[in-house]
Order: structure tokens, then sequence, then C-alpha cells
């Protein structure tokens, strides 16, 4: 079974429901996930994510008791949006079931030419981007607004004419909404960086923009910084005694 939604969509998005990412789209990304960049309609340009084809039980669960990947960055890209805040325009997700079972899935949006964050102590005007990031956190987190996979290559910026910066989240599929607990809300600084410097800048500009003590704040970040290197280095550990 084949499921496009919102159905009402033109033979570009239909063909790929059918066959799969085209010859001629840009591999962009290759991880377990890959993300295509594609020309379709005229030059419009568009971003597929195809998601990795999941196993048993995910497979089954995906069709009957979870929504799938690509059905919650869809919708949870809908939810941003609605809530203020920016991603690129989503346009359509594609299931394919079989026998009970998710076969394949992809989330469509529009592509957006705007770089991740990555390295920010080099982008022009790095410290009105902190500033900025550290605001537009306390924004998120004013909402109730988590980001699981809140790194620097899901978080894209645009500088803007008057020299602030505007923020799009991508890779949506594990955010959740109305989240009331601070220490969660929290955990969006494990992974923003992993230098503590850096994480102590943003830190303090998210707790002037919060109203919140600076160094309670950053001493928060950090200790989720360190806990998440921890955690790393603790599965690389066991992973490397069952290899």
């Amino acid at each position: 079974m084949l499921k496009i939604f919102p159905e009402n969509q033109p033979e570009s998005i239909r063909r790929i429901a059918l066959n799969g990412v085209p010859d001629n789209a840009l591999l962009i990304y290759k991880g377990r996930n890959r993300v295509f960049s594609l020309l379709v309609d005229g030059g419009r340009e568009i971003n597929i994510k195809e998601f990795h084809k999941p196993r048993f039980p995910n497979s089954y669960i995906y069709n009957s008791l979870r929504r799938s990947k690509a059905c919650r960055s869809f919708l949870n890209a809908k939810k941003l949006i609605e809530l203020g805040f920016h991603t690129p325009q989503p346009i359509a997700f594609i299931e394919e079931t079989s026998a009970g079972a998710l076969r394949r899935s992809y989330y469509i949006s529009q592509q957006v030419p705007f770089k991740p964050i990555r390295d920010w102590t080099t982008i022009p005007g790095y410290e009105t981007l902190i500033d900025d990031l550290g605001a537009e956190i306390n924004r998120l987190m004013t909402a109730g607004v988590f980001h699981r996979d809140f790194s620097p290559g899901n978080i894209l910026y645009q500088p803007l004419p008057d020299g602030h910066f505007r923020f799009y989240y991508v890779d949506l599929n594990r955010m959740e909404f109305n989240v009331t607990s601070t220490a969660k809300l929290m955990r969006m600084f494990r992974a923003i960086t992993l230098d503590e410097d850096e994480l102590s800048m943003l830190a303090a500009a998210y707790a002037r923009a919060a109203g919140l003590p600076e160094q309670t704040v950053i001493n928060r970040a950090i200790a989720q910084l360190r806990s998440y290197i921890a955690e790393k280095k603790r599965l690389k550990k066991i992973k490397s005694i069952f290899k």
C-alpha cells in the first residue's frame, strides 16, 4: 500500500512515491538516512529525506503502534511553524507498506539555501549569532519545544539585513512539544558544541534572554555536555567489547 500525504500532490512528488528517488537527484547527506536535493516543477528545489528501512519489529510498530519518522517529521514541521519557529516548508510524506510492515518512507520539504551552524566562531558576526541563538533557545524552551537532536548540523542560520540571524530546524522526527520540565529542556545543551568555552558563551546568552543567573545556567549546560561525552564513551566501550 502506498500513502502520500497530503494526497493532492503534483506528478513530480507522485513519481517519487512510485519509483523512489530519481537518478538525477543530488545526494547531499549519506548516513543511516539519506538526503537528496532535486529540481522539480520548473525549477523548484526540494529536499527528499529517505529514511532507513526499519527492521523487525520496528517495521510493524511504525505501521501500527507508532507514527513513522517521515510522518512525524511532517507533522512536527507543521507544529513548529504554527508556534512561530522556522523550518524548511513541509511538502509531503510518503509511506509504502506491505504485509503490515513499513517498507519505504520519505519526508519531502522545500530546500533552503542556508548552512548549519557548525564552527560558529568562524561565521561573520558570530557574537551576534550566539546572542540570537541564546534568545532563540529561550523562545523554544518557553514554548515547551524539546528538540532531541539539537546539534549544529540540525540548526541552519540565515543572516538578516540588520545583522541578526534567523534559525531553521531540521531532522525533526524526535521533537516533543508541551514539555514543562526544565531539566529535560536543558538537555538541548548536550550536543550543540563539544567545546566548553563555546557552550559557556551560548548558555550565558540564553541566561540573559531568560533572566536567569548566568553562572548557574553555564554550570548546568556544562554538566549536560560532560554527561553526554561520558555516555558516548560508555557506549563506545560497550561496542568494542562485543566486536
